[in-house]
């Protein structure tokens, strides 16, 4: 409340965030301005309640050959809302209906390493990360797609050449690689002289 009536010694404070602990000062105030306010209240804490905010920025990708790394933002103390605070991580390959479960139950953890040797290289999984408490199961985040880890190459470039320039400058030539995208993305070559 903003004021309070002069004769009115209680008042209800609304719309505080669930499982904080907030103290109180009051301030005697008049026409001419307001007093200093009182020594702290002591701490009190409000009821826990089930989380309502799920994690933001879930992401992932990269990891070693047959992982799925999914990362997301952890969710700040205040707003979790209760003791037993973790996350629910669901992923399912994509194109499937059913999705696979597993708990973090830090709730500081920024992220789960799926391994799996039937995971195939840079296949997209639907992902999305939700929240609980002893209080219960809170929402999800949208579902956002990421990549399983990606294979190196297993094959060297072919016929590799070399002709001089000038005195200083010699170009260097290969062929491509045959390169399936499923296999990751290709950046580019190494060039190296011994």
């Amino acid at each position: 409340p903003d004021v309070i009536d002069g004769k009115t010694f209680t008042t209800t404070v609304v719309d505080l965030n669930p499982w904080v602990e907030y103290e109180f000062r009051v301030v005697a105030s008049n026409k001419i301005g307001g007093g200093e306010p009182s020594l702290p209240s002591e701490k009190v804490r409000t009821e826990e309640a089930v989380p309502e905010i799920p994690p933001s920025e879930v992401s992932g990708g990269g990891g070693s050959r047959s992982e799925l790394v999914i990362t997301w933002d952890p969710i700040p103390e205040e707003l979790q809302n209760g003791e037993g605070f973790g996350y629910v991580v669901a992923f399912r390959p994509f194109g499937t209906t059913t999705w696979i479960q597993t708990v973090v139950t830090s709730p500081d953890t920024p992220r789960y390493v799926f391994r799996n040797e039937s995971i195939l290289p840079f296949s997209p999984y639907e992902v999305k990360v939700g929240v609980y408490n002893n209080k219960g199961e809170g929402p999800f985040s949208s579902v956002t797609t990421v990549f399983s880890a990606e294979e190196e190459p297993s094959i060297a470039p072919s016929g590799v050449s070399a002709a001089s320039l000038s005195s200083s400058v010699i170009e260097v030539s290969w062929a491509a690689i045959p390169w399936k995208m499923s296999s990751g993305r290709l950046l580019g070559y190494e060039v190296s002289s011994f």
